[in-house]
């Protein structure tokens, strides 16, 4: 897989409070499911997060975050944030902890 394991390591760390995380490969790849919701990812050295589907970038005022579009649409509820806020684990922190306040509000599966 071709994805940044040092960025692996500090969603990791970001993630040590969450119980029920599975990672699996996904998206070229690597994904973090919690409850057997997807929570986040990486794809290469970028961070995937997945937040409530009606939140915009206005919502999120941050230069770091773009709407996910790798399948060449828009992707809602799905945001990527930049390699160098996910070069710092605060930044790392930061976009995850969202990610799971989501995912917490949705139902397990």
């Amino acid at each position: 897989m071709a994805y940044d394991q040092s960025l692996a390591a500090r969603v990791r760390r970001a993630l040590t409070t969450a119980s029920n995380v599975v990672e699996k490969p996904m998206f070229g790849g690597l994904t973090f499911m919690i409850a057997g919701n997807m929570c986040c990812g990486l794809i290469k050295d970028e961070l995937m997060i997945r937040l409530a589907p009606e939140t915009t970038l206005e919502v999120l005022d941050s230069a770091h975050v773009r709407v996910c579009d790798f399948t060449s649409r828009p992707m809602r509820g799905l945001f990527v944030v930049s390699r160098e806020e996910c070069a710092k684990q605060s930044g790392v922190n930061h976009w995850t902890k969202l990610a799971l306040q989501h995912n917490r509000s949705r139902p397990p599966k």
